[in-house]
């Protein structure tokens, strides 16, 4: 691996510990947001507050990229309307059920992308044994918290 590969790897992996957090946080405040008003407003809001500021953040890339092809805007569309989507029924499901139950439920979420990986992008792609090892624990984590909060 060189230096520059091992550079990218480490902002790769503290860039995805921030989204952790950010998606963390954003369980709990939406499960906050639901105890005042309707789930799908509260969606709605954050989607457009979430709108506003990458597109803030972006808007000087947007102007000076223009080599993107029509079909990256197509997976862009479907990359935006699926998270729409899971963003709106993380709010329904906050609305029924505790964070504690949700939250890891969400979680299994790594499951659906390496299922969408193989099917749509399996040549960027490499399963390993590691990475299907990781997405066990995962499963097993949600069926212990899960059954724990039963008890």
């Amino acid at each position: 691996m060189t230096t520059e590969t091992g550079r990218s790897n480490i902002i790769g992996y503290l860039l995805a510990t921030g989204a952790s957090v950010s998606y963390g946080a954003s369980l709990v405040l939406a499960k906050q947001v639901v105890e005042d008003v309707p789930a799908l407003v509260g969606s709605s809001i954050g989607m457009i507050f979430g709108m506003l500021v990458l597109g803030a953040i972006s808007a000087k890339d947007m102007t000076r990229d223009r080599k993107a092809s029509r079909r990256s805007f197509v997976w862009a569309g479907l990359s935006g309307l699926a998270a729409g989507g899971g963003i709106a029924l993380m709010f329904l499901a906050m609305s029924k059920a505790p964070v504690v139950v949700v939250a890891p439920m969400i979680a299994v979420n790594p499951l659906t992308a390496i299922l969408f990986g193989q099917i749509f992008i399996r040549n960027m792609e490499r399963l390993t044994p590691r990475i299907l090892g990781g997405a066990l624990l995962v499963v097993v984590g949600v069926i212990i918290i899960s059954l724990g909060r039963n008890a």
